[in-house]
């Protein structure tokens, strides 16, 4: 009876080691699993750009789609400012976001609101932009304070948000790039948000400078200026396709320069800013 158990053991030991080196090489090789749905960013080209956003000189750091409203939201570092524009880059209007410091980064989170990133700071707040001009307070406005290890010039760049589970992703840009999961803490407590590192999501880039998260396919955008790419991930941040953002793919005569901002649309559309202030707009081919 002995032996026979040793042999069930061995066959059950077995079946486990093949079964883990096959999910391994499907992971490697990029496979779909489950029927996952992928947007294959290796067929996206160029449709249109670089566009200069109206209004803006320098200094365009992040950029996140409204769904609701179907347009662009560009945040700037110095000045400390959001613009809603078209696809065209044409303005709509300008929000002056008072007493931010660092604003690397944006995101949706539904109606209104949104998120700002402050780089330096490793901290994220949440803003009201009421339709129209103006400006809103970062006195007045709810922060979250990370706990994440950066330093002053090398803070968290990309922010994106999941308005299923009601987290955020965000970067750290570079010196060890890497991306977190933040978990905000109950309403009404005092406690910071858990931060969970994402130990494969983005390995190999140079930096990360721009996130995009879409819920409804769980796919997870990541951009490098460094690496001049965006990466699209899984939930689990492994990668499944890439874009390439020199010159001479995709459909771009010149490389995308300090690629800042990541954004796709409800129609499957891929957005990118860059500093100083152009816009550039990719579209899978015909």
């Amino acid at each position: 009876m002995s032996d026979i158990k040793h042999i069930k053991v061995y066959v059950g030991n077995v079946f486990r080691m093949k079964l883990i080196l096959i999910i391994t090489s499907l992971l490697i090789l990029h496979v779909p699993i489950n029927g996952e749905k992928l947007l294959h960013l290796n067929q996206y080209t160029l449709v249109n750009g670089p566009i200069v956003i109206e209004s803006v000189k320098a200094n365009a750091s992040g950029l996140a789609y409204h769904a609701e409203r179907d347009s662009l939201f560009v945040v700037l570092d110095q000045p400390q400012r959001v613009v809603e524009i078209n696809f065209d880059g044409s303005l709509k209007r300008k929000i002056d976001l008072n007493k931010f410091q660092d604003t690397e980064g944006i995101a949706w989170i539904k109606g209104d609101m949104f998120a700002i990133a402050e780089e330096g700071k490793c901290t994220i707040v949440l803003v009201e932009l009421e339709p129209g001009d103006g400006g809103v307070s970062w006195k007045k406005a709810k922060k979250l304070n990370l706990k994440i290890n950066v330093n002053p010039l090398n803070g968290i760049e990309g922010l994106a948000y999941d308005p299923i589970k009601k987290l955020f992703f965000v970067a750290r840009e570079k010196s060890s790039a890497a991306l977190f999961k933040v978990l905000q803490p109950p309403n009404g407590s005092t406690e910071n948000p858990t931060s969970i590192l994402m130990t494969v999501a983005g390995r190999g880039l140079k930096d990360i400078s721009g996130l995009h998260y879409n819920s409804q396919d769980e796919r997870l955008l990541i951009l490098s200026h460094e690496s001049t790419c965006v990466v699209e991930a899984n939930k689990y941040g492994i990668e499944k396709s890439r874009l390439s953002l020199k010159g001479g793919q995709a459909g771009l005569k010149q490389s995308v320069l300090k690629a800042e901002g990541v954004a796709l649309d409800k129609r499957g559309t891929l957005y990118i800013v860059g500093e100083p202030n152009q816009l550039f707009i990719f579209d899978k081919k015909k």
